[in-house]
């Protein structure tokens, strides 16, 4: 599931009323701070940070109950990634205007980067309570949600967010993802299919499609969703899926051509070496399925499946290390390791 990190900015427009000559002194700090909030707003649009800072505490020192000027000023140290201060700012506007859901929002997002994620739970929650239609506080804390695994309950969000934005490609990707992890794959496959007709450029929700299509065991189909994200987009992932997909489909070469491409975008992709590997059994290419697999467990050695395939190579030559490496996978709780090394001497 891919997730886009997303920063509001509210643009407030202004309209003022002729003044009347007891009242024009009165006004003039409250107009150079709208003055300065225009700038800020301008910057931040034009990605200058600092000077979006610079200009909105103008706008503050003047009218320091500006809420707006708060907000974006924290909006623009979250940008410069100075996210204590983006939270000061945003605690400020709160307290300037309780009943304003933007700083709730971004709140959550701030804390949400410092790993602070129930805290975040909480702001996406207040935002929606104060504001039913902000479709971001539905589409993030459904990814909130998905991390926490729980799927149902960020389907719920993510079928919120495509109610309020009916053309929302990223919340049907990511409804489709939930609903792949609870093994309804029909249901993900259609999902997949109306975001990628909303967005056919997003090499992801492809490789996506095809990954669903490889769960249910349509190869075919899941190469050509495959093809078309490699097309967009080549990636060392998608390779290895094709890959993994020819494999079930039982195209041992086909896989094997896939997994060096991935090598070749990531040298260190051990996922890849490991799938080459079992791809190199299947031809009885036993000594190349052993030097993959010593790559695979250089690059990661804690991946058990590559023990395993390194002990059945190892087998295959009469190597009697190969007990060595079913019991190492054994260790780490592979099952099949366990039944394979308990005919080991």
């Amino acid at each position: 599931m891919k997730r886009i990190l997303f920063i509001s900015l509210t643009l407030a427009a202004f309209s003022f009323a002729k003044a009347q000559d007891t009242v024009k002194v009165s006004t003039i700090p409250n107009q150079e701070a709208e003055k300065f909030f225009n700038s800020g707003v301008t910057n931040f649009e034009n990605k200058n940070y600092l000077g979006a800072i610079a200009d909105f505490t103008q706008a503050v020192t003047l009218k320091p109950d500006f809420e707006k000027a708060w907000y974006s000023r924290g909006t623009s140290k979250y940008a410069m990634k100075d996210i204590n201060g983006a939270i000061e700012d945003y605690n400020k506007a709160m307290e300037l205007d309780p009943n304003d859901y933007l700083p709730y929002f971004s709140r959550g997002q701030a804390y949400y980067l410092q790993g602070k994620k129930e805290l975040a739970m909480a702001d996406y929650n207040t935002a929606i309570q104060k504001n039913a239609n902000y479709v971001q506080s539905f589409y993030y804390r459904g990814g909130l949600r998905f991390e926490n695994q729980d799927y149902k309950g960020a389907i719920d969000d993510y079928t919120a967010a495509i109610q309020i934005k009916p053309d929302y490609a990223y919340a049907y990707n990511d409804r489709a993802s939930a609903k792949r992890m609870l093994e309804n794959y029909d249901g993900a496959i259609e999902d997949y299919k109306k975001a990628k007709s909303l967005e056919p450029t997003l090499a992801f929700v492809w490789s996506n499609l095809g990954s669903a299509y490889r769960k249910k065991g349509d190869y075919k189909l899941a190469i050509e969703a495959y093809d078309q994200a490699i097309k967009l987009k080549p990636d060392y992932q998608t390779y290895n899926n094709r890959g993994s997909a020819k494999f079930d489909a039982g195209d041992y070469k086909g896989a094997i051509a896939d997994f060096d491409a991935s090598i070749k975008l990531k040298a260190d992709y051990a996922m890849a070496y490991n799938n080459r590997a079992g791809a190199k059994l299947k031809l009885k290419d036993y000594k190349g399925a052993i030097e993959d697999c010593n790559l695979a467990i250089k690059y990661n050695n804690t991946m058990s499946s590559a023990y395993v395939n390194r002990g059945i190579a190892k087998e295959m030559l009469r190597d009697k290390t190969a007990c060595d490496d079913w019991n190492k996978a054994a260790s780490m709780g592979v099952d099949i390791a366990k039944s394979y090394a308990s005919g080991c001497k």
